[in-house]
């Protein structure tokens, strides 16, 4: 096995581990965490865009799928057809495909949703009693925007690692 196959597969799996690993945190614990009254979740969401998560899920989801093409790229004989056509290449592809979506979904319909929740908890202490049930309903639209996406992507990262680690023995 080449060095390039070896770290890509490094990069893949470390990078999976954790990408896969933090939505299942995230969903599970941390959100409906967050959610229990009397607990105030705006400065836990910035604490940790301070730490980075908020940079780090995402670029460790590109390193992922990256690293994911690539090895595709190098299995298949440049994506060629016939290795679509096997078992392993199907459920590869299928799994690869997965984590896509649950990337962009993640990208495009929790994430802005988090951080304008952040926003929105921050200011409704400040805002005048008059707008705070406005406010309020928004603010409960886009938490439960955000548990819909974030349970979408996690149900994908989870059949996208399930595809991965059994495609090389499907025949």
């Amino acid at each position: 096995m080449s060095i390039e196959l070896l770290l890509l597969r490094l990069i893949h799996i470390l990078c999976g581990i954790f990408w896969v690993g933090s939505g299942l945190f995230t969903a599970l614990f941390l959100f409906p965490s967050l959610a229990t009254p009397g607990v105030q979740p705006g400065p836990v969401i910035n604490a940790l865009r301070q730490r980075g998560l908020m940079t780090a899920l995402p670029v460790a989801a590109l390193l992922t799928i990256g690293s994911g093409l690539r090895l595709m790229w190098l299995t298949s004989a440049g994506f060629s057809g016939a290795w679509f056509a096997t078992a392993p290449g199907h459920a590869f592809a299928t799994a690869g495909a997965s984590a896509i979506v649950a990337f962009l979904v993640s990208l495009l319909v929790a994430r802005p949703a988090a951080i304008r929740s952040a926003q929105l908890g921050g200011s409704i202490a400040r805002a005048p009693a008059e707008q705070r049930a406005v406010l309020g309903v928004q603010l409960a639209r886009l938490r439960r925007r955000n548990a819909v996406s974030s349970t979408i992507v996690v149900v994908l990262l989870v059949l996208a690692a399930a595809g991965m680690s059994v495609a090389r023995y499907l025949n």
